[in-house]
């Protein structure tokens, strides 16, 4: 019988959805935090994408901010999680994509989402709600097709310009229902938990098999990112008091959700957020039994950042992660497996 080929060590890159109320420093503090995070090993830095948010999100151009972070980083990976395809010109989003791609020496993660956390926002951009998962296919394929090379229509002599080569193989999508976890795999691309409030074992779990399930191209791998909210402190109870206030700005989202019919308590909101918190050693055993963790992610994205947090915090949770919690965890930062490999 053949031995088990051991699974590699996943990659760590954090998330930020650019928190604040002075959109001048909260890019300041963004690029801060790509610096910070490619010194302490992280394998990429991911930004979410808010259109028309006042302080929630302040990034409706992800790919022009992720520019500025590739002057002044050499190896940290640029990621978006998500752009919302529907909203965005596919041919427009290719050469945008392709012309960072080719700033920063191949190191876009492009994650997609067909905006269903942003109902909100279609009437601004002229788009029909019903109508974001057929739009999201067609896009999406047409994305893809040109990314790869192909010219941008039967007939046609003309092709993407840059070209992006491996681009096309770096593309990632956020879906919650089983039919979307299927449709990633068809299309041989990343997939991507944990953007919006799941429960892990009873929706994560049968998302992450139902891809890998339907994964079906012997010659690649298939990749699954997992985004989770960690946010580790000297003990849960100063973990609890730092987030307390931001937490509570979520209940009409659990409420919204079916998730609950009323306030509860911050421990029990906690849980249905999926917010790993407390010691570092709390923070790895909760992580550990997390049902749809590990052993499915290739990617782990953590979340350090809510809206109330100070730069001071963010910065000393992504340096506990990288130093204890991800090690723990089996992660391997850049220059160790660099050093691995040379051996």
């Amino acid at each position: 019988m053949t031995a088990a080929t051991p699974r590699p060590p996943f990659k760590l890159g954090f998330l930020t959805h650019a928190f604040g109320e002075d959109p001048h420093q909260v890019y300041q503090d963004l690029l801060e935090q790509f610096d910070v995070a490619q010194t302490l090993g992280f394998d990429g830095g991911w930004i979410a994408q808010h259109h028309l948010s006042n302080g929630f999100g302040r990034l409706p151009s992800p790919l022009l901010a992720l520019a500025a972070v590739a002057e002044r980083t050499r190896h940290i990976e640029l990621g978006t999680a998500v752009t919302v395809l529907p909203f965005e010109d596919p041919v427009r989003l290719a050469e945008d994509a392709s012309v960072l791609d080719q700033l920063s020496g191949g190191r876009v993660q492009l994650g997609l989402g067909s905006g269903g956390a942003n109902l909100d926002s279609f009437s601004a951009f002229a788009r029909d709600p019903e109508q974001r998962q057929a739009r999201f296919a067609e896009d999406q394929q047409r994305l893809q097709a040109l990314l790869g090379g192909q010219a941008l229509r039967t007939g046609s002599e003309l092709t993407l310009q840059p070209p992006a080569p491996g681009l096309a193989r770096r593309l990632w999508h956020s879906h919650a229902s089983l039919e979307g976890a299927r449709y990633t795999a068809s299309q041989g691309n990343g997939f991507l938990l944990g953007t919006a409030t799941h429960d892990p074992l009873t929706v994560q779990k049968p998302l992450a098999d139902a891809y890998l399930a339907a994964w079906d191209h012997p010659t690649e791998k298939p990749r699954i990112g997992v985004v989770r909210a960690v946010f580790p402190a000297v003990d849960q109870a100063t973990a609890q008091a730092e987030l307390a206030v931001d937490i509570e700005r979520h209940v009409p989202r659990l409420q919204r959700e079916g998730l609950i019919d009323q306030a509860i308590d911050l421990q029990e909101h906690l849980r249905l957020l999926n917010v790993h918190h407390g010691h570092p050693d709390e923070v790895i055993h909760s992580l550990r039994n997390d049902p749809a963790l590990l052993p499915y992610a290739d990617y782990l994205i953590v979340v350090v950042q809510a809206e109330s947090s100070t730069q001071a915090q963010v910065l000393e949770r992504l340096q506990i992660i990288a130093q204890q919690i991800a090690p723990a965890l089996g992660w391997q930062p850049r220059s160790t497996q660099a050093r691995a490999t040379v051996g």
